[in-house]
């Protein structure tokens, strides 16, 4: 058979395999093969080719329809890109007739490799393939069973190495009455001594007060206000678990977390003190700097504002530290009482500490408006309470 009667321009090879996936498929290696089409089998290439192709395609066309259906098939059109033919043309017959012998030996490796593979999978337990688990995954695990289980809670001490801490039970909130039974008997008379209940007047400022000042306080009422003055001078004990309940209650209360925090850590900024011991903050205050804080998170008519003033306190823009701003109104509130401005309300309620709890509460509500309507930031802050006083 000559080249020029020879030149066959489409070649359909047809490929059985069975219905798995290959993972790792290795390129077809041949001259001048540059593409691999997949077609359908029921798609006509359409294109005319001489009698003795046409024979070659009945041919596989009667093989392909004797076969059983079942496995999928695969048809494979291999086309050189230096020649508008599908195949280059042959010198001969013989030639032809190896190339078709050399497809046919790949394709029965292919067969034999998959054959291979397939009978592999099917000859492992399912068992061990359902419990088999990657070796990432399962050191994953391991790692994940090493941690070691953590249990929240405070500690009594500030840490200063690398001790082990000391984990206490988590204990429910305390209230503001049992705070308040605790300190009315506890003996605060060491403190008396250096309370002020009033400030210093020149002699035309206590005409004044005379004259046109508030009335006096009710002489009954001294002792509960000497109580409260005592409360500003009585310092925070570690050593005393109503004091630790205090802080535990507060920062609960707050945040709406329901395990006891640390008594050290960078998480009692998160409410608003200055660093990672919040005693710090109420040197100036003592006990009375927590005090109507606590009454105004633990009343359940006053705790909502409280916490739309918290979340204020985190905003982007307006943020301002929340305890840091209660411990300076309640100064401010101290320093009302000690002017006298309290006074024609105690009178008249025959209440002292009550009435600096309401104040508290008014003074924080208005600083709240202030700076929510207008826009105020942590640099306004020294101005706001100013215009406080």
């Amino acid at each position: 058979m000559s080249g020029a009667e020879c030149s066959p321009k489409n070649l359909t090879l047809s490929l059985t395999i069975p219905a798995i996936t290959v993972q790792d498929a290795t390129p077809l290696e041949g001259d001048n093969i540059r593409d691999l089409t997949v077609r359908k089998e029921e798609e006509d290439d359409g294109c005319e080719t001489d009698s003795e192709d046409n024979s070659i395609e009945q041919d596989e066309e009667i093989r392909t329809k004797n076969e059983p259906m079942g496995d999928p098939k695969v048809l494979v059109t291999v086309t050189d890109e230096h020649s508008s033919s599908v195949l280059p043309d042959y010198a001969d017959e013989d030639e032809y007739n190896r190339e078709t012998d050399t497809s046919s030996c790949t394709k029965a490796k292919f067969d034999s490799s998959v054959f291979e593979s397939d009978a592999a999978a099917k000859a492992t337990p399912m068992s061990d393939r359902n419990n088999a688990i990657p070796a990432e995954y399962q050191a994953a695990e391991d790692e994940w069973e090493a941690v070691e289980t953590i249990t929240p809670g405070a500690r009594d001490t500030e840490p200063t190495g690398t001790g082990g801490d000391v984990p206490v039970i988590v204990g429910s909130l305390i209230l503001y009455e049992e705070v308040l039974s605790h300190f009315q008997s506890t003996n605060l008379t060491e403190y008396i001594k250096d309370i002020k209940t009033s400030v210093q007047r020149t002699a035309l400022g206590k005409l004044k007060h005379y004259l046109f000042g508030p009335p006096k306080l009710a002489s009954e009422l001294h002792e509960e206000r000497n109580f409260v003055f005592t409360l500003g001078l009585c310092p925070f004990d570690n050593s005393c678990s109503i004091h630790c309940k205090i802080l535990q209650t507060v920062y609960r209360q707050l945040t709406g977390n329901k395990f006891d925090c640390p008594r050290y850590g960078s998480h009692w900024e998160q409410i608003g003190f200055q660093g990672n011991d919040p005693v710090t903050d109420l040197r100036g205050m003592g006990m009375l700097a927590l005090l109507p804080a606590l009454n105004f998170l633990t009343d359940n008519k006053t705790l909502p504002l409280a916490r739309e003033i918290y979340r204020l306190s985190l905003h982007e823009t307006q943020n301002f530290p929340f305890f840091v701003m209660s411990i300076n109104i309640t100064r401010i509130a101290l320093q009302a009482m000690r002017e006298g401005c309290l006074n024609r309300e105690c009178n008249k309620r025959k209440q002292v500490l009550p009435i600096l709890n309401i104040f508290y509460v008014g003074l924080f509500y208005y600083l709240f408006q202030i700076w929510k309507q207008q826009h105020k930031t942590i640099r306004d802050s020294g101005f706001v309470i100013k215009g406080m006083y």
